[in-house]
Formats: C-alpha cells, sequence, structure tokens
C-alpha cells in the first residue's frame, strides 16, 4: 500500500514550538543513553515477540508521532538499519491495539517495498543507521526538509543511545527534550508489558501533567457568595443619581432603574413566579428590556431572551423546550407570545402595563444562592434544533468580572459600555451588566445606528464610551470608515472583538489607525458563561497570527485527545474547560448534555464543556485557534485545516469575506472557496487562486473558487456555511446537466469569465443570479453579447437553458411582453415589493434589493420600462408614460400576485409609483405602503425647470452626470449607441414623471392615496438636500407620510447601498406576528 499511497500523502507535520519572536537558526541536538536495564529489556521483548529490535523502535516512533502529531494515519521519513542514508516513505495507521500488535504492525510497514519521495520531504525522520555496526552519513545532519531527526546508535559496549536533531527554527531545545522523553516513555510501556493497550497509557511526565493541568489554568480567585442583584443594589446605594442607561434621549439613573426592576420583579412573584420558573423576555433592546431582565433576576426567576422577531413556531420551540411558563412582553411581542404559547399555560404580563401600575418599588429580598440557575441562552445545534444553556449566577457574576478586569473597568460612574449585541445571544449581558456592577452606565445602541458607521462612531464619541464590543466583520467596516475619514475616538480605551475569528491583518490596521486603543480578542462558549480565554493586545502582536489567550479567573482549559487525556504542549487536540464558568448543560435535554458536559477527569466533583474547538498550546501559554472538529477534512490523504485556507484567503488584499467547504463524498471530496470582495475591486476568481498558489501547498488549493457579493450569513451574523454547501453542489453535477447546445455553451463560457465560476461547474439549470450574478455583473455579461439579448430576457430567462432558447430565438426583449421582471424566487411570500427604477434605469437595478430581502419572506418584483435596456437591445420599442405604466402593473398584479403589495418608486419612479398606489386603490385592492426613494414633491416651477435642463443636457454630458452618481456602472464603456439610448430613455422619464408629479401639486385632491408613504433619503444626496422641510410636501398626497433617512447612497442609494434599502423595507414591513425591525433612522416631524 505504501508505494501506491505515498505520493498522495502528505506526511505528518511536526507541531511548532518557538518563543513568539521566533526561533533560531541551525541545528539542535538532545542527545541520551538509555539506562542498561531498558536496553536489556528491548532485546528480550524483541527476542520474546520473535522480531528484530528496530520494529520496537519504529512502533515507539510511530505512538510518538501520533501523539503530538494528533494524526493516526502517519506517513513519515524512515531510514533503517541497512540504510541507504536518504529516508524513504514509510506509511503506518496508528490503530487502538496492544503495544505488540503495533510493533508487528511497525515491522510488516518496514519491510514494505519503499515508495517514492514524489518531491516532497518529509518533516520527521527515524533514522536507525546507527544500529549497523558502521553508520553512513554525517551523524549530526538534518536532512533536507526534516524538522526533527530521531535516531539511534548503538556503542561499543552494545548499548542504545537516542539523539533528537531539530531545526531550531521550528521547534526549540525544550521541544526537543520532551520528544526524546516521550520515545523513552514509550519504551518503557512497551516493555513493561506488550499486551497491554497503548492508547490509555500516557507519554507525559508528571511534570508536564502537572503544568498542564495547574500551570495552564486561569488565576484562582476567591468566589463570592454575592449574586449580579446583590452587586446591583450596592452600586444603587453607593450612588442612586449617577447614570445607569441611556438609549437615544432616555437616560435613567440607577434608583430610576432600581425602581422599574423592582417593579417587575414583584409582579412576577406576585404571578407566581418561584426559583428557577423561567421567564422569558420578548422584548426589543431598551431600558425597559434591561430593567425586565434585572427583575427577572431579583425575582429569583431564570432569564431566557427571546426576540420579538423569530418566527412563533422558534418561539414555541423555546417555551417548550425550557418549559416556560412565565413571559414579560411588550405591546409589538403580545401577539407572537399569545401564537406560540398556543395551548401552553403561560402567563404574560406586559412590562409597559407593570411599569404604569404604581406597583412596590423596593427590592424583593429573594433569596438567590450562587449556585442557582441564572439565565439559558438558546445557541444552534449541528442538527438544525437549538439547545438552551442553561448557567448558574456564579459562573455569571465570575464571568462579570473577568471582563471588568481585562477592560481596565474602574469603580465609578466613570465607564461607559455599549450595549450592542442582539438579546439572544450571550455577550448581551455582560454589556448591560458588567457597568452596573462597577457603577458606570450601559449605552444601548439602535441596530439602525450600527448599520450607519458614521452615525455609529458620533455616537460612541457623544456618549464618552470608554468599552466597546464588535464582531471582527464589524471591526472591519469600522476600520475602512476610519481609514478614509480618519478621527479621534473620544474616551474609548477598549474594544473587544468575539463571535469569529479575528485576522491578523485586522489587528495591524486597528493599531496603525488606533494605536492608543485595546484590542481584546475574546474566545469562550455560551455553555460556559460566554468568554473563558482573552488575548489582550495593546500592540501587532509578535506572532503572524492572533491566539486566543491565556485562561481567565477560576477557568481550567485543557487541550485534549479523543480520549479526554491530556495531550502534550504544542500538540493540537479539543479545547475544553472546566470550573465554576461551566453551565449546568442543555435545559431538557439529556443526551446532548451528557455528549458535551462531562466530569473532569483532572479535577473531582467539577463540571467539564468539550467546546468542539480544536487548538493547541504556545510556549508563552496562550493556545492557538485551530477551527473547528468538524472543519479538519482528509481529501485524497491528505489532512487539511479547512480554517488555514481561510486564513490565507482572508490575507489577500481585497478580500473581504473568505469561506472554504468540503463538496462532495468519499474519493470524490473536493474543496470550494468562496469569498466577496472589499468595495467594488476587480478581483476575479483566477487571481485569488494564483495566489493562494504561492501559500498553500497544491493540495490545499481549492478546487473551485466562486467570487460573490455577499457571502451568506446566519441569524447571528457568522457566514451560513450550510448554505455555501449546498451552492458548492448545485453546478455541475452531472453530464446531463452540462451545456448541450452551441448557445448554451457560449453563454456558460460568458458567465464564467463575469462571474468567476468555472465553466465545468455551470449547468443547464443554473441560475445567473443565482451563480452571484449582480446588476454590474449582468451588463457586463450582456455587453459581450454585443446585444444579441436584453436586460429583460435575462431578467425573465436567468436560467441558462432557457436564455439559450431565447438567444437561439433571437429574443431581444420580446420573449416577457410583461412589465414586471421576477427579481427573486421566494417561497409563500407574505408580501411583494414591487420596484419602478429611476430614471434612465431598468428592473435590474434592484437585483441587490431583492437579494437582501430573500430570506425576509419578501418577494421582489421589477418594473421593466420599454425602451430603456442601456445595452442597445430592443430599442426601438416605444416607451410609455406614467398612466400606461401605471395601469400595465396594475394588470398584471392582479394577475400574478395574491399578497399584500408594496410600491417603491426610486427617483423618477416615484411617480409612477404613486399612480399604480391610486389605481389599485380604486380597483379595490389598496397598496399596504408606498416608498419613495430620493423624491420629493418640490414647487411646480422647481419641477419645470428641471424638465427643461433634462431636456437641453446632450447625451454626452448627461452620461457623465450619470456616472459621477453610480447609477449605471457600464457607461463608461465608449460606445455611442449606447449613449444615445440611455439618453433618450432618462429624458423621456425625467419628462413624464415631471409632467405628471406638476399635475400632481396643482390637483392633489384627484391623486390622494389612503397608503401611508415612507419618504427615503440618503443625506448626501444634493436633490434632497432641504429634506427635512420638504418631505412634508407629500402630506397633500396621504395623511400618513415619514421621512427615513440613509447616511450614504446619493439619489442611487437603491443600487449603490441595497443592504440599507432592505432595511428600510424590513423596519416598515416585518413578518405577520412580528415587531418591525431595525432599520434606518427616523426623521423629524415622524407621526406617533
Amino acid at each position: 500500500m505504501m508505494s501506491d499511497q505515498a505520493q498522495n500523502h502528505a506526511f505528518t507535520r511536526i507541531p511548532r514550538w518557538t518563543p513568539p519572536s521566533g526561533g533560531e537558526s541551525g541545528t539542535g541536538v538532545h542527545g541520551v543513553r538509555l539506562h542498561a536495564e531498558l536496553a536489556d529489556g528491548l532485546e528480550h521483548t524483541a527476542e520474546r515477540l520473535g522480531t528484530p529490535v528496530e520494529a520496537l523502535l519504529l512502533a515507539a516512533h510511530a505512538r510518538v508521532l501520533a501523539t503530538v502529531a494528533a494524526e493516526r494515519d502517519l506517513l513519515l521519513g524512515y531510514v533503517p538499519p541497512t540504510g541507504p542514508g536518504h529516508a524513504r516513505p514509510l506509511s503506518l495507521y496508528v490503530t487502538d491495539s496492544t503495544w505488540a500488535e503495533l510493533v508487528t504492525a511497525a515491522a510488516e510497514a518496514a519491510d514494505r517495498e519503499p515508495g517514492a519521495l514524489g518531491g516532497v520531504l518529509p518533516e520527521a525522520v527515524l533514522d536507525l543507521t546507527g544500529l549497523a555496526i558502521t553508520a553512513v552519513g554525517e551523524p549530526n545532519a538534518l536532512p533536507e526538509g526534516a524538522v526533527v531527526r530521531v535516531a539511534w546508535d548503538r556503542d561499543d559496549e552494545g548499548g542504545l543511545a537516542l539523539r533528537v536533531l531539530h531545526d531550531r527554527s521550528a521547534v526549540d531545545g525544550t521541544y526537543a527534550e520532551r520528544l526524546a522523553g516521550y520515545h523513552l516513555a514509550a519504551l518503557r510501556l512497551l516493555v513493561a508489558d506488550p499486551q497491554e493497550r497503548h492508547e490509555p497509557q500516557s507519554l507525559l511526565t508528571d511534570q508536564e501533567c502537572q503544568h498542564l493541568i495547574h500551570g495552564l489554568a486561569g488565576p484562582r480567585v476567591e468566589l463570592s457568595e454575592l449574586t449580579f442583584v446583590d452587586l446591583f443594589e450596592e452600586r444603587v446605594r453607593d450612588n442612586p443619581e449617577a447614570v445607569a442607561v441611556e438609549h437615544r434621549q432616555t437616560r435613567w439613573t440607577y434608583r430610576e432603574l432600581d425602581e422599574r426592576a423592582n417593579r417587575i420583579a414583584h409582579a412576577l412573584l406576585s404571578a407566581g413566579v418561584g426559583a428557577e420558573d423561567v421567564v422569558a423576555v420578548v422584548m426589543d433592546r431598551s431600558p425597559d428590556w434591561i430593567a425586565a431582565a434585572i427583575g427577572v433576576f431579583k425575582a429569583g426567576g431564570v432569564y431566557l431572551p427571546v426576540s420579538p422577531d423569530f418566527p412563533a413556531e422558534r418561539v414555541a420551540a423555546q417555551l417548550d423546550r425550557s418549559a416556560c411558563a412565565f413571559a414579560l412582553t411588550e405591546p409589538g411581542s403580545e401577539e407572537l407570545v399569545r401564537k406560540a404559547a398556543g395551548t401552553r399555560d403561560l402567563t404574560a404580563l406586559s412590562v409597559p402595563g407593570v411599569l404604569t401600575e404604581d406597583g412596590p418599588r423596593h427590592a424583593p429580598r429573594v433569596p438567590i444562592p450562587p449556585d442557582q440557575a441564572a439565565y439559558i441562552y438558546f445557541t444552534s445545534g449541528s442538527t438544525g434544533t437549538p439547545k438552551g444553556a442553561l448557567c448558574e449566577h456564579a459562573g455569571f457574576v465570575n464571568h462579570l468580572y473577568m471582563k471588568i478586569d481585562d477592560t481596565g473597568m474602574a469603580p465609578g460612574p466613570g465607564e461607559v459600555v455599549t450595549q450592542i449585541a442582539s438579546q439572544c445571544f450571550d455577550i448581551s449581558l455582560w454589556q448591560f451588566a458588567a457597568p452596573l456592577v462597577t457603577g458606570g452606565s450601559v449605552r444601548v445602541f439602535d441596530t439602525a445606528t450600527q448599520l450607519d458607521v458614521p452615525a455609529f462612531l458620533d455616537e460612541l464619541v457623544a456618549g464618552r464610551v470608554t468599552v466597546a464590543q464588535v464582531v471582527p466583520s464589524y471591526l472591519e467596516v469600522l476600520l475602512t470608515r476610519l481609514e478614509q475619514h480618519p478621527r479621534p475616538l473620544g474616551d474609548l480605551r477598549v474594544v473587544s472583538v468575539t463571535g469569529e475569528a479575528l485576522k491578523y491583518e485586522l489587528v495591524q490596521r486597528w493599531f496603525a489607525a488606533c494605536p492608543g486603543i485595546k484590542l481584546i480578542n475574546a474566545y469562550g462558549a455560551t455553555e460556559t458563561s460566554d468568554d473563558a480565554m482573552h488575548e489582550v493586545m495593546d500592540r501587532v502582536p509578535e506572532r503572524d497570527f492572533v491566539s486566543v489567550g491565556r485562561s481567565l479567573r477560576n477557568v481550567n482549559t485543557y487541550v485534549l485527545d479523543e480520549n479526554l487525556a491530556l495531550v502534550p504542549l504544542g500538540s493540537p487536540g479539543e479545547i475544553a474547560f472546566s470550573g465554576v464558568c461551566v453551565g449546568r448543560g442543555y435545559i431538557n435535554d439529556e443526551e446532548r448534555t451528557r455528549q458535551a458536559f462531562v466530569p473532569d477527569p483532572f479535577r473531582p466533583d467539577t463540571r467539564m464543556y468539550r467546546t468542539g474547538d480544536f487548538g493547541r498550546w504556545l510556549p508563552e501559554g496562550r493556545i492557538e485557534f485551530l477551527g473547528r472538529r468538524d472543519e479538519q477534512v482528509k481529501i485524497r490523504g491528505f489532512r487539511i485545516e479547512i480554517g488555514d485556507i481561510e486564513s490565507k484567503l482572508l490575507a489577500m488584499a481585497g478580500v473581504r469575506e473568505a469561506a472554504v467547504v468540503v463538496d462532495g463524498t468519499g474519493e470524490q471530496r473536493s474543496l470550494v472557496a468562496f469569498f466577496s470582495a472589499a468595495d467594488e475591486e476587480e478581483l476575479p476568481a483566477e487571481r485569488v487562486r494564483e495566489f493562494l498558489a504561492t501559500v498553500l501547498p497544491e493540495y490545499m488549493v481549492p478546487t473551485h473558487i466562486h467570487r460573490m457579493e455577499r457571502l451568506p450569513l446566519t441569524e447571528n451574523g457568522k457566514i451560513d456555511k450550510k448554505s455555501l454547501v449546498r451552492r458548492a453542489a448545485m453546478p455541475g453535477q452531472s453530464a446531463e446537466d452540462a451545456p448541450a447546445t452551441p448557445a448554451e455553451r457560449r453563454l456558460a463560457q460568458l458567465w464564467s469569465e463575469v462571474l468567476g465560476v468555472p465553466p465545468e461547474r455551470i449547468g443547464r439549470s443554473d441560475s445567473f443570479f443565482e451563480l452571484g450574478g449582480t446588476s454590474l455583473a449582468a451588463v457586463r455579461f450582456l455587453v459581450r453579447l454585443d446585444r444579441a439579448l436584453s436586460l429583460k430576457d435575462l431578467a425573465a430567462h436567468p436560467v441558462l437553458a432557457d436564455l439559450a432558447a431565447a438567444l437561439d430565438a433571437g429574443a431581444t426583449g420580446t420573449a416577457a411582453t410583461g412589465l414586471l421582471q421576477q427579481l427573486s424566487a421566494v417561497r409563500d411570500p407574505h408580501r411583494t415589493l414591487v420596484c419602478f427604477p429611476y430614471a434612465g434605469g431598468n428592473a435590474v437595478n434592484f437585483r441587490s434589493l431583492a437579494a437582501e430581502l430573500d430570506r425576509d419572506g419578501i418577494a421582489v418584483l421589477g418594473v421593466e420600462p420599454p425602451g430603456h435596456d442601456f445595452t442597445g437591445a430592443g430599442a426601438g420599442e416605444p416607451m410609455l408614460d406614467v398612466p400606461d405604466i401605471a395601469r400595465r402593473v396594475r394588470d398584471e398584479l392582479a394577475e400574478q400576485v395574491t399578497t399584500p403589495v408594496l410600491l417603491w418608486g426610486q427617483g423618477t419612479g416615484g411617480a409612477a409609483a404613486l399612480e399604480t398606489a391610486r389605481l389599485l386603490a380604486d380597483a379595490g385592492r389598496p397598496a399596504e405602503r408606498v416608498f419613495l426613494g430620493g423624491l420629493l414633491l418640490g414647487e411646480a416651477d422647481t419641477r419645470a425647470a428641471e424638465m427643461a435642463e433634462a431636456a437641453a443636457t446632450d447625451d454626452t454630458a448627461l452620461l457623465a452626470r450619470l456616472r459621477a452618481g453610480n447609477a449605471h456602472v457600464e457607461l463608461d464603456l465608449p460606445e455611442p449607441g449606447r449613449a444615445e439610448v440611455v439618453g433618450r430613455a432618462y429624458r423621456h422619464d425625467v419628462l413624464t414623471a415631471g409632467s405628471r408629479l406638476i399635475r400632481l401639486r396643482e390637483d392633489t385632491a384627484a391623486y390622494r392615496i389612503d397608503a401611508p408613504v415612507d419618504v427615503v433619503v440618503a443625506r448626501d444626496d444634493p436633490a434632497a438636500a432641504d429634506y427635512a422641510q420638504g418631505y412634508g410636501d407629500w402630506k397633500a398626497v396621504s395623511d400618513h407620510v415619514t421621512i427615513l433617512e440613509l447616511e450614504q447612497g446619493g439619489p442611487y442609494f437603491v443600487s449603490t447601498r441595497p443592504v440599507d434599502a432592505a432595511d428600510v423595507v424590513r423596519l416598515r414591513c416585518a413578518r405577520p406576528g412580528a415587531p418591525a425591525g431595525p432599520g434606518a433612522s427616523t426623521g423629524p416631524g415622524e407621526p406617533g
């Protein structure tokens, strides 16, 4: 087997062990002579087993390599006693067997026909030539490519000596000494009882075990008997008038917050809440939410946060799993709780109602011991079924002090901590609780503010924030803004980063931009009361990666093998935590609790939690995170860490997001990489492949690399790898799906060029847009087709086979006669958004918005005005005025759509949206809401002047203006025909819409609608400079008018800022039964 597989295997890798500053140069040597007793024992054991001594030495070496590399399937360099002097590859699988069986397997492996190295050099070499009378080669030389050479020598008296030669740039002398010790330990165990199973037997010395168990544990601090409630109430007594909570214009003192929490606690007690009864808090983040959470703690209940945006069935599952009988609600969540409760006996209390009643304001003084359950957070399970992690007050308080210590929070009112995280994620808890323990204040940031980066930075400074916490992806967004627009960050001292792996490059950028503000890389698990390790940085780390830091107070950290045994220092293994931080388990889920929560094998009467994460100890007592247990794979015999590939991808300039997944099964498995590029940077997949080939071995370069506009995210903002696995399996999976006709093959090749998808991965049933196509890519594709198809054709026939049929039929907009183009494929949508483009625009301009709303259950239809295809296809179509477009859209909606309808008109498209709303109302099917993007009604003479200017502007000047505003991304291609089409369509839209708006201004009664109108503007849009006053003119059309402001995006923000535009829709149109979600900031004058 060895000779067949040698070239398809990766040689076993020796873990690196050097100081942070790097290792020394040259070769080191550590030698030790075996005691005569052990040497004699080896000879006698070999004789009893009927095998030469070298088989025992090889067996011991294999067991050592399997232990230090955490790898059973070994491929090492081997030089037998007879030579020759260079190493040959030797393959050996270390099973859970007896020592004697391992010796037999080693002897058989050594006797196999040697294979070729295939140009790959081993890192670990076992050299037995010293056992011969005449050794071959330089005794203290390290073979090329080797990290360690384990050499056995026989002296003149027949004794045995071991030399470990090592590359000092990879491992230091202490590691070589330990490696020698592991070999001697393995030989002693083998000789002591060859029939004993070797796997349960440790090779580590007592000294190393003690260091791993006690020396690397977090500092011991006496655990307090006080709970968070006790500590908070102490601060209330110390300084009752100090500010405790701030949110928007609301500011509560400690006394005010305490009194509200007390009233809620008394209400819960009166409702029957007892010790450890679960109370669901179904509220948006606000001061009332914080008061409700503290009220649950004060009543002795178990806090269960539930998002009001969750589907009723998910809330019902959480209530059932946690046996929850009580809930705290607000007006926006009452209906959700009623639906989720179903026939369950659940008592729901309205927090606003409780606070308006004149209930008791004094503390209830319910006794709460430290080992009482405090809270439940539901986390995603690998099976898809959420798990409710239950943690106790002692772990909760211990974690708060971890945060207080490492962020340097001083006692007193000077500290301000951001509350940013969703209430359903455990980090939200310390964000409000830690400052309330020190006497500081918590500032609640709206989600809309977080989405508006300049506004977020403004509030950070204005709010005197000293400690903030973000995820790495948001830190990257902040940094990009700060690099483009440098500014001081006020009192900010520390930024904690958590939730995803923190890139080294991001840390470099941070300290270049903000050298005086510390970064904390936080690592832990919900099951361990949140974070258990911190890497506190005041500068760029010396290593070229960011570790997850050291163990924190009262936390025991281990790195273990699959049998829960300690692995050697520097070796990879599963990270586990024990101590007060570990929760009780998963609520009412014995099976999954039994799998993850186990007795600590090293400390009696202590719970241990297995994280499922892999890591290894570094010489400085920190842990290097190596990825999830399920992200270590073998492909074609090579052991591959997916995290290694992702980190290299993220290190490439221009790459914003990256993920790697495995496609296929068995021998057909391959790596598939997905990435998105920063901003609009040109970064084709082939260039990414070329980069990876320079930094990774060939077997680690993904077979397929796809660029996407944005990688899909899970609900908690992490990359959705399950979605990517499904996507990886979609294209090109069967010969039957391969492009079959010349037209299909031509289109597939063009798609490959503009989408960065290898042509062999594009099948007949693939959709252009599902493969990552954007409006920009669509235009590039159609331009390369030289007008053979139109944007309308592509929108109507996004599937390759269908589009090829349209191409063969000579379609140029004739294949789809309707105006409405389906821009998304939402199953069972709860609403349909109909989008009217800006002047000269197309339905495809709303593709990115449709993609953003896909997961929200909102179908998106784009209106494709005839004669607007600026690729030149279909240029002869007659253009329609506003009433004609509105009538056709009304009729098509009647035929195609059964859901409630939302209308969005961007710029001049607002005129058609309003007319459509009027016609729908006359037909007895009124629109639910109208969004007017970047359009103010204005005065009639102002509108007439705009129309005159558009009519007088030549095509060249007009295109220059549109390019500057990013309205059409392909208008810089020099083609006069295209300029003529765009100029004609733009002028037509400005003139027809302008005329309609002037008539509306002159006779508002004839054009009034009942639907509410949201006027959405970007603050950097020059045409909407006076929006704060001008938006009110729309009240002549509707009684319900609201202004919504975006920080940036210009007049074409629906294309340039689709995320912000989608957030506006979410803000106003949540799923049935859920309150409106976060969105853009609401401007002045919004009706209550």
